[in-house]
């Protein structure tokens, strides 16, 4: 009996010791991405599950890698110290624009679209935010001037709370004119905001005319810096790449590899196939 038992023992341990090594290999071939699913056309949910540009990038490379790529929708100010820490992911697909101070914790792939801010106003006073006009009156794009006094609604993290951080600092554009920042971490209660606490929101170009479709209350235009004199305005502009632990550098090269096999045409078509164009 003693025996029948030891044997039992012994082949649980082994059971269990082949279990675990079978739910390292699973682990191992999983790929886990972290976004933040309320970026369109980038990242979206779609019929219960998160599409988009990103999600098709990375599957790709989840292909060249022979590895499942496993998507988390998280709040998009997290993602970079995660894929840092490189314990729950490791790597980041957001739209996520690359700064210096990213570039101190994350490597970047190479950058693979650059976004135009624009800012989501109402439409009964754009006379108040357009402040640059094409010859035949269509609307052209908001100065940082523009803005001035205006509570401005940003989602936490992104480029545009790092562009209007600045701005609203001293020495910025729009330092001590009474505007101010309130961050959200979901666009769309940004976009909700509007009107209410908010005047205006900034956000990538693509999003925001994703974001104000069906809104006849809302317009968008693009933000610019004034020229001085002599000089041309300058569009307040971004680049997207995507993040990866420094440790990581088989699936940054991966990923390098489907920027450069997707090229730029190819990257549009992806956006153009999410624009539903």
């Amino acid at each position: 009996m003693k025996k029948f038992l030891a044997a039992m023992v012994a082949g649980l341990l082994a059971f269990g010791a082949v279990a675990a090594v079978t739910s390292c290999q699973k682990a191992d071939d999983i790929l886990v991405v972290y976004t933040e699913a309320g970026f369109a056309p980038f990242e979206y949910e779609k019929d219960g599950k998160i599409v988009g540009v990103d999600v098709d990038i990375m599957n790709k490379v989840g292909e060249k890698l022979g590895k499942k790529v496993q998507f988390e929708n998280v709040a998009f100010d997290t993602i970079i110290d995660a894929v840092s820490a490189g314990k729950l992911t490791k790597v980041g697909s957001a739209g996520i624009s690359v700064t210096e101070a990213r570039k101190q914790k994350v490597n970047f792939s190479t950058e693979y679209y650059t976004a135009a801010l624009y800012v989501i106003y109402p439409v009964a006073q754009e006379s108040s935010y357009v402040g640059k006009m094409n010859v035949d009156g269509s609307v052209d794009g908001v100065y940082w001037d523009n803005l001035a006094g205006k509570t401005i609604a940003v989602q936490n993290g992104t480029t545009a709370d790092l562009f209007l951080g600045d701005e609203i600092a001293e020495g910025g554009t729009i330092y001590d004119t009474g505007a101010k920042k309130t961050g959200f971490t979901s666009l769309a209660s940004a976009v909700a905001d509007i009107g209410l606490n908010s005047d205006v929101l900034i956000i990538d170009e693509l999003p925001a005319k994703e974001l104000i479709k069906g809104k006849s209350n809302l317009a968008c235009a693009p933000l610019y810096y004034k020229g001085g004199e002599g000089e041309q305005d300058e569009a307040a502009v971004d680049v997207y790449a995507i993040a990866v632990n420094k440790n990581e550098t088989a699936i940054l090269n991966a990923i390098n590899e489907v920027i450069a096999e997707l090229g730029k045409d190819g990257i549009q078509a992806l956006v153009n196939k999410h624009l539903g164009l």
